[in-house]
């Protein structure tokens, strides 16, 4: 193989272009750790709750490495552990910079006693002094009970009456609280179907009542019981239309 020209000839072209390949993998090592490419430019976008104090310190208790270096998925799931972020594009920037775009969670209600529920119907834990509705349930109902606040809010626009809480027990019964006070149960089964007939009916049958209306329960097959505000300490009056309360 030594004394064959062409052989040796290919042999030395691959050796060269090994030899050359190596010097430029160095040579890139190298200039990827001039201090020209340290990180020198962090840009945040859309934070709108996570304040500068949270992103600086991310940046410098988990940004490890230069712009080249920098572990991209790290940083992004270093963004995400902060209480308002739900998910972090993070891009590098030539030739010094990162750019971490953040999408944060938008407050759809409060959740159950310390939590809060955002648009897409997922628990997560902040500090806010937002007005929002209260929705409870149990671990798991989270989409469930976020879709029938919003099915109860259609129902009751005709009145003007918006549900400022609505709530799902461990026996699968519905509550809602109305935000002029009122409250109402609406029991196991069918609890939209309920609520729809009860608004139907409300002209010939809760507007003639002449008292404030405390609370109504819908859970009668053929009617609902309605229970009006005490005039006075002690009093209590329960008007109840239909028989034979149901789930």
């Amino acid at each position: 193989m030594w004394d064959n020209e062409i052989v040796m000839a290919k042999l030395t072209r691959l050796a060269l272009w090994g030899t050359a390949a190596l010097l430029l993998w160095a040579g890139l090592v190298a200039a990827s750790r001039l201090d020209m490419f340290e990180l020198r430019r962090i840009t945040i976008l859309d934070a709108h709750h996570v304040t500068a104090e949270q992103a600086r310190l991310v940046v410098q208790q988990r940004l490890r490495g230069n712009f080249f270096s920098a572990d991209l998925d790290a940083t992004r799931a270093a963004f995400i552990k902060l209480p308002w972020v739900r998910d972090a594009n993070v891009r590098r920037q030539w030739p010094d910079g990162l750019v971490v775009k953040l999408e944060e969670h938008q407050p759809l209600a409060r959740w159950n006693d310390d939590a809060l529920l955002n648009s897409y119907g997922e628990v997560f834990k902040a500090a806010t002094d937002l007005d929002l509705p209260h929705l409870s349930g149990p671990a798991g109902s989270e989409h469930e009970v976020a879709q029938a606040w919003q099915d109860f809010s259609r129902i009751l626009a005709p009145l003007k009456a918006r549900p400022v809480s609505v709530a799902l027990n461990d026996r699968r019964s519905w509550w809602v609280a109305l935000d002029n006070g009122m409250s109402i149960a609406l029991g196991r089964e069918q609890a939209a179907e309920r609520l729809t007939r009860w608004v139907s009916l409300y002209q010939v049958s809760m507007a003639q009542l002449g008292a404030p209306v405390a609370g109504v329960d819908l859970r009668y097959p053929k009617g609902f019981a309605v229970r009006l505000q005490a005039t006075k300490p002690g009093d209590k009056v329960l008007a109840v239309q239909g028989q034979g309360k149901s789930g």
